[in-house]
């Protein structure tokens, strides 16, 4: 499905959706984890940087009723979610091994 409703490219497979809190300091070292679970996963996996105060990060936060930031989402081509991480955030290979966890389950 991919969230019909914003703006954000829809991919086939889990996508990966990080959201800051809206801090510049956050914004850069969600940045850097981002790319080390991009750098984690295979070349398709969609990874997905939404501040929650505005946009598409605004409608989205607003879809899933978020609460807690930083927050980290594993969205199902269904729009569901699969895993789910508030607040304090896992280290980048556990995001890359539940990844690993649903794509080789759907081979």
């Amino acid at each position: 499905m991919g969230l019909e409703f914003t703006n954000i490219p829809d991919r086939s497979g889990p996508a990966v959706y990080i959201f800051g809190d809206g801090t510049t300091q956050t914004e850069l070292r969600l940045t850097a984890y981002g790319k080390e679970i991009d750098a984690l996963t295979p070349d398709e996996t969609q990874v997905v940087f939404l501040d929650p105060q505005r946009g598409d990060g605004l409608e989205v936060k607003e879809f899933y009723g978020l609460m807690s930031f930083p927050c980290v989402l594993i969205v199902m081509d269904d729009d569901t979610i699969n895993q789910q991480w508030s607040g304090s955030l896992p280290q980048a290979d556990q995001v890359s091994y539940a990844l690993s966890q649903i794509t080789g389950g759907m081979h």
